[in-house]
């Protein structure tokens, strides 16, 4: 039975290439026109999707959940986070709030824009939502600084800080208190001594002088929430949106050189950017891997033509497979961009065992017709079965949830048939025809193994069995202890250089947990408020928000102590505006009289942060009038200083007094734009649920989505989505995984009815997978949803060299031969070459992800393509070689 389907295949491949050589012509052109014509669905229809939600499954339940909130609520899922980071507190809001405002005029580029806890509204009431003991403190403070205030709001000029610092700082050494408060200040006017040459000097924060080391110490950082308008029909949908961003920072000079700095990330930046990054390294590896491949194709065939006949070959196939993908598929996505690579790795071994066989055969002196036509009968059913097996491989991942790999298995399992077919009939057509080799030209030298370490081999095959028994002891050793383990961290996978990666791990140390939020939806406020209540109860959840939740607490306690505050703030009385201003001369006598003030010996004895900022203060204010005694302009310098020292004072102090004197905030008082965010028009209520620690950690992530999930089997977000992501990752991969082994082994079985020669071809290749997750382990590199796809793939791919040299060990071999010497191996040997050549690109991908299936796939293929070469010839000698047909 074996023996008539290797025959019925080898007969009738040998008949179609002998048909291909009656018109080789006529095949070459219509492989052409074909080609030509294959460009137009690519063109017309291959696109990209980067929208990570739309490569699961409509059946999972995130997915599920995903829908149902996006009806009532905008997604944290597709928003834009944009980070603001300032020099001060002062300059990180005008750019937050300025940035909003531009932003918001762009309805073409964006829905909405806000910022969380900005805006007027929690301007003036912010202080309502601070504890009462944080407020307490708050109220200490205004207490110890507010003679300072009242003096320089009176008299707001360098003569009269001069005085007010020489006093407070007399004060301190007498009756001790505020040094922090005195030390900040002192700190903000040495800086200013500095910055004032500065080509754009930042203007002194005196609200964060103000807040410094108290409870409500302002920061540095705002972040916008941005819902971009995505066109998901762009190779790039979030590209307009993003360079509005960008544009708008830049018209309104909020750029590092004045101080500020922009960044964006979120999933639409981080899509983006992932695209760009895809796009260059896959574009990049696929020709470097397309050259390496020629080189290694030279060496292989030693012919020009007869690489020129294989590379052709492949590219047709390429394009025909690119073709097909825009017809069945229309979208390539992360994983299916990598096609491209794949196919050129594993298209080319078609036509490296039938170009090899092909140029074995002319160096043995035979003419061109029987050559081609008995390289064709002698590995043409091997390379049938391969092709099938190889497609197996890659078609087990259709049944997955994980559409991404569903959409690969389609494209390489069918690439697979196209690039056989193409290598069956364009090559030999090709070869026959415009590449036809000289016959009056010597015939290409054949490339053989004569080396005595394959004697070596030969003769020790007990010993390799050992070997291959402990190595494979070892590996399941490894295989469970630790064991593998899944990385569900997507950001993780990505360029850490991007932008938009670096921005968000600063958000989550900012945190210590997330910038993404779980999202749950109730039919009304009274619902959320009890789920809040019960979610707040879950260990893994830090804080639970809804609507109610921003109506404060204690607020008449609270506005009692505010009311003190604002009493204390109180305007002082108006300056004398006839009062003449200080003159120059005036200015720097005060600059000079502070300066010897600093200079006492009770300052140099003074161990203390304080001191350190006195002292400071000192040395630079004496360079500073070091450098104006220089100047010719000087009261242009003074006037710069005064700028940079008071121009925000009065500003600053009047939102602080703004901010002592709220109201009582009600439900019906909160502003439009929260409400509309926290309450739908149909009355759904949202509740935000914000994590307890950093979901990067995969057993962190199963606690907090668990958790919540027994609350509320709705709940959605962007965690909720890689929760159930890695898991249907995870199963597809187990499920391809056996899938792939059960129809490889039922295959192997019906062509050829007999277990040994399955178990010969399995058998090193399941050693080889063992060696493979072993070495991950080795190495600690987890399995991620980029190179989870690797086991099954190469349960495909190696099973080839396993069939091409069972097949070859079944034919006769002369007394003094051995399989490694043969073609076949040969061409094993250069096809994995080829394979590890196109796999190792994508390690130098800076796409984490990608680069770990690079690495993966190569460390995979060198560990069976050694199982296949050394271990598979030392289990054939048990069985012994096959009296079948002649071989050559």
């Amino acid at each position: 039975m074996k023996d008539r389907i290797d025959a019925f295949l080898s007969s009738r491949v040998e008949r179609w290439v002998d048909g291909v050589q009656r018109r080789p012509s006529l095949v070459s052109w219509t492989s052409l026109l074909l080609t030509l014509a294959a460009f137009v669905p690519i063109v017309m229809g291959l696109g990209i999707n980067s929208d990570n939600v739309k490569i699961l499954a409509d059946t999972i339940p995130a997915k599920i959940a995903h829908t149902a909130f996006s009806k009532h609520f905008p997604n944290l899922d597709d928003a834009l986070l944009i980070v603001i980071d300032a020099d001060d507190t002062e300059a990180a809001r005008e750019a937050a709030d300025t940035l909003r405002e531009a932003l918001s005029n762009r309805s073409d580029a964006f829905d909405d824009v806000y910022v969380p806890g900005g805006g007027s509204f929690f301007e003036r009431n912010g202080l309502l939502y601070r504890s009462l003991d944080e407020l307490d403190e708050f109220a200490d403070q205004m207490a110890t600084l507010q003679p300072v205030l009242a003096q320089l709001e009176a008299d707001p000029s360098i003569e009269s800080l001069s005085g007010i610092i020489r006093l407070g700082l007399d004060v301190v050494r007498e009756e001790g208190g505020a040094e922090s408060e005195w030390a900040a200040i002192l700190d903000q006017v040495g800086n200013a001594t500095v910055t004032i040459f500065d080509e754009f000097p930042v203007a002194v924060s005196w609200e964060e002088v103000l807040l410094r080391g108290s409870a409500l110490e302002v920061a540095k950082r705002r972040v916008l929430v941005a819902h971009p308008v995505l066109d998901f029909d762009s190779f790039l949908p979030a590209g307009r949106s993003l360079q509005a961003v960008r544009e708008t920072a830049a018209a309104l000079e909020l750029t590092p050189e004045r101080g500020v700095t922009v960044r964006v990330t979120g999933n639409p930046a981080l899509n983006y950017e992932e695209m760009i990054t895809l796009a260059w390294d896959i574009g990049g590896a696929g020709v470097f891997c397309f050259l390496l491949v020629c080189s290694v194709l030279m060496r292989a065939f030693r012919s020009f033509r007869v690489m020129l006949a294989a590379v052709a070959t492949l590219l047709m196939g390429l394009v025909w497979t690119a073709a097909f993908a825009a017809a069945a598929v229309g979208d390539l996505n992360i994983l299916s961009l990598t096609f491209a690579v794949l196919f050129i790795g594993l298209g080319i071994d078609f036509s490296i065992h039938f170009g090899m066989r092909y140029v074995h055969l002319l160096a043995e002196g035979r003419p061109h017709d029987q050559a081609l036509t008995r390289s064709a009968g002698q590995v043409g059913s091997s390379l049938v079965i391969c092709t099938i097996t190889t497609a197996i491989g890659f078609y087990v991942f259709l049944p997955s949830d994980y559409r991404g790999v569903a959409e690969l298995g389609l494209i390489a399992g069918t690439g697979m048939f196209i690039i056989v077919a193409l290598t069956l009939t364009t090559m030999p057509a090709l070869l026959s025809s415009w590449l036809r080799l000289n016959p009056d030209a010597p015939a290409p030298k054949d490339v053989h193994f004569d080396a005595p370490w394959l004697h070596a081999l030969a003769e020790h095959g007990a010993w390799i069995r050992w070997i291959a028994g402990i190595a494979g002891a070892i590996g399941l050793f490894l295989l469970y202890r630790p064991g593998p383990t899944f990385d569900s961290n997507v950001v993780a996978m990505r360029n850490p250089d991007t932008e938009s990666v670096q921005a968000f791990d600063d958000l989550m140390q900012m945190s210590g947990t997330s910038p993404w939020y779980a999202n749950s939806v109730t039919p009304g406020l009274e619902e959320a408020s009890a789920l809040a209540e019960r979610m707040r109860a879950v260990e893994s959840v830090d804080r639970v928000i809804t609507l109610a939740d921003y109506v404060p607490e204690e607020q008449d306690e609270k506005l009692e102590l505010l009311d003190d505050v604002s009493f204390l703030l109180e305007a002082p009385p108006l300056s004398d505006a006839t009062k003449p201003q200080p003159s120059v001369d005036e200015q720097i006598a005060a600059l000079r009289e502070l300066t010897g003030f600093l200079s006492q010996d009770w300052v140099d004895r003074t161990r203390s942060p304080l001191g350190e900022s006195m002292r400071l203060l000192r040395e630079r204010l004496r360079d500073f009038l070091a450098r104006i005694d220089d100047e010719a302009d000087k009261a242009t310098a003074l006037e710069n200083l005064e700028s940079v020292l008071l121009s925000r004072f009065p500003r600053q102090v009047q939102r602080l007094r703004d901010a002592t004197q709220p109201e009582e905030i009600t439900l019906e008082k909160l502003p439009n734009e929260l409400r509309r965010r926290m309450l739908s028009d149909s009355g759904h209520a949202r509740v935000q649920i914000f994590p307890k620690r950093n979901l990067q950690d995969d057993d962190a992530l199963k606690e907090f989505v668990g958790g919540i999930r027994e609350l509320d089997p709705m709940v959605s977000g962007v965690w909720v989505n890689l929760h159930d992501f890695a898991r249907a990752t995870i199963s597809s991969f187990q499920q391809a995984l056996g899938l792939a082994f059960v129809l490889i082994s039922l295959l192997l079985y019906l062509l050829w009815r007999d277990l040994r020669d399955v178990a010969l071809v399995l058998g090193p290749l399941l050693l080889g997978a063992i060696l493979t997750v072993a070495a991950m382990a080795a190495i600690a590199l987890p399995f991620n949803f980029a190179n989870v796809i690797v086991l099954p793939l190469l349960f495909g791919i190696g099973v080839d060299s396993g069939v091409h040299l069972v097949h070859r060990s079944k034919m006769k071999l002369s007394p003094d031969d051995m399989l490694l010497g043969t073609t076949t191996a040969r061409a094993v040997f250069y096809s994995a070459i080829t394979t590890v050549v196109s796999f190792g690109t994508l390690a130098f991908s800076s796409h984490r992800g990608v680069a770990s299936l690079g690495v993966l796939l190569t460390i995979g293929m060198i560990l069976t393509v050694i199982c296949n070469l050394i271990v598979l010839p030392a289990l054939i000698d048990l069985r012994g070689h096959g009296p079948g047909a002649d071989y050559d």
